[in-house]
This record gives structure tokens, sequence and C-alpha cells, in this order.
């Protein structure tokens, strides 16, 4: 006998989800932040994330979320006040921004150590070369004829 698949399920077993009653704006902050923990975990962050420490991750979850809080607040009419989880989670990006910035600075400093060089921004700068002479001006163009003739010859 087939096995009878419980109410709201589609064929494959999974529930079958009514779009109409989906908000973009819920979807949308639900995503940035699924993001943000993703990042979190790849900067080490979270405790026990399993394959953390992938820059090129974390970078991409965050640039993600911001991506989607961006596109959910350009969908706020002008003047409206943000909700006290939007601002929770504009907060928690801009930590998640510095702590990216901290892991990178830090990477940095390990590989030149590693190198035993320093790490680019504890290089000194290059001292400017004094600028190079202009070069030589070109000659003046002809003068005009006074009145215009189609060989350009008065």
């Amino acid at each position: 006998m087939a096995e009878e698949l419980p109410p709201n399920t589609g064929p494959e077993g999974m529930p079958e989800v009514d779009l109409s009653q989906i908000r973009v704006e819920s979807l949308l902050l639900n995503v940035a932040s699924e993001l943000m923990s993703i990042g979190a975990g790849q900067l080490g962050m979270i405790p026990g994330m399993i394959n953390g420490g992938d820059g090129v991750q974390a970078r991409l979850a965050i640039g993600g979320a911001d991506a989607l809080i961006a596109a959910f607040l350009d969908g706020l009419p002008e003047g409206t006040e943000l909700p006290e989880p939007v601002q929770e989670l504009r907060r928690a990006l801009a930590e998640l921004q510095l702590a990216f910035a901290d892991a990178v600075a830090h990477s940095e400093a390990m590989e030149g150590d590693a190198d035993g060089t320093a790490p680019a921004a504890a290089k000194p700068k290059a001292t400017p070369k004094t600028a190079a002479p202009p070069p030589p001006a070109a000659p003046p163009e002809p003068a005009r004829p006074k009145i215009w003739t189609p060989g350009g010859d008065v």
C-alpha cells in the first residue's frame, strides 16, 4: 500500500508553502539574519561551527546580508522609523563587518610574520619621487586664415 502524505505536503514529501502568505520584507530580514549567522561562524565567532575560518564565505555572507537589509530599507516609505528588530540587525551587521575587518588585518599580520616581512600596514611607505620635468610644449599651430574657404586657404 502506498504511504499517504500528511496534508499540505507535495509529492516529494516537502511541505507546500502558500506563497501568497509570505511577506517579502520578512523573508529579506530572515535570510539576512541567516547569512549573518553563517558569516559569524566562518569568522569563528560561533563555537563549534563546522568549516569555520573561510574568509571568502564570510565576505559573501556579510555582503549578501548587507544587500538584503539595504533592499528592505529601500522598500520603506520615506520617514518611516525603523522597527527595533531591524535596528538590532543593522547593529549586528556592523559588528560583523568590524569582526571581518579585524580578521583580515590579523590574517595579514600573521602572513607577514610567517614570511619574515612586516604586514602591509607596518611597512614603510615609499618616499615620493621627484616630479619628472614636464614634456616639451608642442609647437604652436600656424595662424588660421581670416576667411574660411573649403581648402582652408585665403
